[in-house]
């Protein structure tokens, strides 16, 4: 770990606070307890923020790997006509990004410098969740006929933002605010294959993806094992189909069951906030929540 030696001076973003918060509502699922350590105590994405995150990752680059970000320029106003947004972010780059970039953050420069087997696990944890992703993005790629898919090439950067809107810290509004402005067009936001195929990809990180990762980590004794039935039935509940449907559920939910319809901002950040069960999207904020839903839509 002795990239992290040098003390950072960079500071944090702090985007101006202009709309009351949204709150959203609280999920519980049956993976939560074997996953507590992975998606908390081992995981530093909790202590960054999400504006600071989507900073580092838009802007990374080979070129700028070894350069101080800095966040008093981050923002939220990220479109997927941007060119960052269909980058490759195969496991090698995310590891340089994590090395690089989230591990000299300033909320946890200290901490990864100093306790390299915390470091090393949630890494590892990360790295393994991604390629669990890009085994199930070339699944999907083949299903809709594209053979040609190829798992080191098939991650891009608009993907990795899922860990972001997941697992990052900050105000809620500005996490629903950076979604709709990655996605809308001409002010509203509607039904779309990239959309889609994004939605996808956050219903697959905190499923399968951390399913395959908490296999893989329980030869950690900080970890611990998983019983096999009850690794089959946390999988049983997220494989792809399930998460495919997930995301026919999210849309409907969005746009209407025939998909026509269109939101404008506050259309769209007022299904976080308000709702029955089956018609708030607060869930799409919340691994517990991601969790829950595919249990539900069990296919």
């Amino acid at each position: 770990m002795g990239q992290l030696c040098n003390k950072q001076t960079q500071t944090t973003s702090t985007l101006i606070e202009t709309e009351k918060e949204v709150e959203l509502r609280s999920y519980k699922s049956d993976g939560d307890k074997f996953y507590e350590l992975l998606e908390n105590k081992y995981n530093y994405f909790r202590k960054i923020n999400f504006a600071d995150y989507m900073y580092s990752l838009v802007n990374y680059s080979n070129e700028n790997a070894t350069l101080e970000d800095d966040y008093n320029k981050a923002n939220i106003e990220y479109s997927m006509s941007h060119p960052f947004f269909t980058e490759i972010f195969s496991d090698d780059i995310f590891q340089s990004f994590l090395e690089n970039k989230i591990f000299k953050h300033k909320a946890i420069y200290e901490q990864a410098g100093n306790n390299e087997k915390a470091t090393n696990l949630f890494k590892e944890t990360i790295l393994s969740q991604n390629s669990a992703l890009a085994l199930k993005l070339s699944q999907d790629a083949k299903e809709k006929g594209d053979e040609s898919a190829d798992k080191s090439t098939i991650v891009k950067k608009c993907d990795a933002i899922a860990y972001g809107l997941l697992y990052c810290c900050g105000a809620n509004y500005i996490k629903i605010k950076a979604l709709f402005n990655l996605f809308q067009e001409n002010g509203q936001i509607k039904s779309s294959s990239k959309l889609s195929a994004f939605l996808l990809s956050l219903a697959l990180v905190p499923s399968y993806c951390m399913a395959s990762a908490r296999n893989k980590m329980s030869k950690y004794e900080e970890i611990g094992p998983i019983d096999k039935e009850q690794l089959k039935g946390l999988i049983g509940a997220s494989e792809l189909k399930d998460c495919q449907y997930l995301v026919t559920v999210i849309n409907k939910i969005m746009f209407g069951e025939d998909l026509s319809g269109g939101l404008t901002y506050d259309q769209f950040k007022m299904k976080f906030a308000e709702g029955n069960e089956n018609t708030t999207l607060a869930f799409m904020l919340n691994p517990s929540g991601i969790r829950y839903m595919l249990k539900k839509y069990n296919q």
